[in-house]
């Protein structure tokens, strides 16, 4: 058996043999999240009947993220059949006794408590709190890794542990990962012109604070975009206070959104809603995505000759969509005006002390509906491939 890795592996190999806490702190894609994870399973292959944990911030982000890279490089190193995947305890068994386990620290039942492991890992380590944190080291007998993108408060806790004369801090960029393919690496530089702060963020790996408007102020257009490689509409539902919102967004290059606001109506029945779609154009070759909270909604409008379906939802999901959406370049039809106002006003709450959170707040029923068609349609890289020497 041979393992692939970059510098980074190399680097983690060293730095845990010194400090019981190493933070990876990078850009996007720069490799951290796999290096760990290989080192992780070198240390499980070479020593028997070792326990490891591997945590998010949720049981839902375990599953949709790390569990699935856990899985490619255990294939591509040719060893995934030697052990056994548990997919409801979310466990996998080595053929030596050594065993790796998945939790989300969102978990009520009590297991973290007592979970004790030789080595722990936590991805996105600046989307847990404090405690969180603390209930991993207590039980955890040697060492743990720690990785994040850097948006993150200034005053953080993880900067106190960084500190620490037993810990580690290595910082990564896409920049340093050889196999990464040239479309991506393009995609994050183009962050640039999008998004600065994300830019900073994900190319550059540097610490840049939440700001409280979730979005820069939007450029408008008004005459057809050129260019078009896809239309799609998205429906956020809604009857008495709430307006039902529909928007068309359509697809141009990589990165650039255009979208219109084409239903904002209060009090809209399913038979409405069928007549206003109908009259706006919208017919069967159409692909469309709603809130899937509401089934029989969705059903309704199948079966009234719509491509409809709903869209993935979970714990997380409103904060990973809205990330994904600015990583685009959007621009609004300029006669869209309630859905211009949901994107100035759209921000962050404050905590009682003035702190940033990470719960939105403001009118969403139109950005909820982009939000769907970027999470459903949009934002769908290829599979990646993980082969690092």
């Amino acid at each position: 058996m041979k393992i692939q890795a970059t510098e980074l592996f190399l680097k983690i190999d060293e730095a845990k043999k010194k400090n019981r806490y190493v933070f990876l702190r990078g850009s996007s894609r720069s490799g951290k999240t796999i290096a760990a994870v290989q080192t992780l399973i070198v240390e499980a292959l070479t020593r028997p009947k070792i326990s490891i944990t591997i945590a998010r911030a949720t049981q839902v982000s375990i599953k949709n993220t790390i569990l699935i890279d856990f899985k490619e490089v255990l294939e591509q190193m040719g060893i995934f059949d030697r052990g056994i995947l548990n997919k409801v305890d979310l466990t996998y068994t080595f053929d030596n006794g050594s065993i790796v386990r998945f939790i989300g620290l969102d978990d009520t039942t009590g297991k973290l408590r007592g979970l004790k492991s030789t080595i722990a890992m936590v991805d996105e380590v600046n989307t847990i709190d404090r405690n969180s944190f603390v209930q991993l080291d207590i039980r955890c007998e040697e060492y743990i890794i720690s990785a994040y993108n850097p948006e993150m408060e200034e005053d953080s806790w993880i900067f106190d542990y960084e500190k620490k004369p037993n810990a580690e801090l290595i910082v990564s960029t896409f920049k340093e990962n050889p196999f990464l393919e040239d479309s991506i690496r393009q995609s994050i530089m183009d962050l640039k012109d999008t998004d600065y702060d994300l830019y900073l963020i994900y190319a550059e790996g540097k610490i840049v604070p939440p700001r409280e408007k979730i979005f820069v102020q939007p450029e408008t257009f008004m005459e057809e975009p050129k260019g078009v490689k896809a239309t799609y509409y998205g429906i956020d539902w809604g009857f008495g206070s709430d307006a039902c919102g529909v928007v068309k967004v359509q697809v141009v290059g990589d990165k650039s959104l255009y979208v219109e606001q084409v239903i904002y109506e209060q009090g809209l029945t399913n038979e409405d809603l069928i007549y206003l779609l109908r009259e706006n154009g919208i017919d069967r070759s159409v692909e469309i995505v709603a809130d899937s909270s509401e089934p029989k909604s969705i059903e309704q409008l199948r079966r009234a000759g719509f491509k409809i379906r709903g869209v993935k939802k979970g714990d997380g999901s409103v904060l990973f969509g809205l990330q994904k959406m600015r990583t685009f370049k959007i621009f609004i039809k300029e006669t869209s005006t309630d859905l211009i106002t949901e994107f100035r006003n759209y921000k962050f709450k404050r905590d009682r002390s003035g702190r940033l959170t990470n719960v939105p707040e403001g009118l969403d029923h139109l950005l909820d509906a982009l939000r769907y068609v970027v999470m459903e349609f949009v934002d769908k890289p290829k599979k990646p491939s993980y082969s690092f020497m």
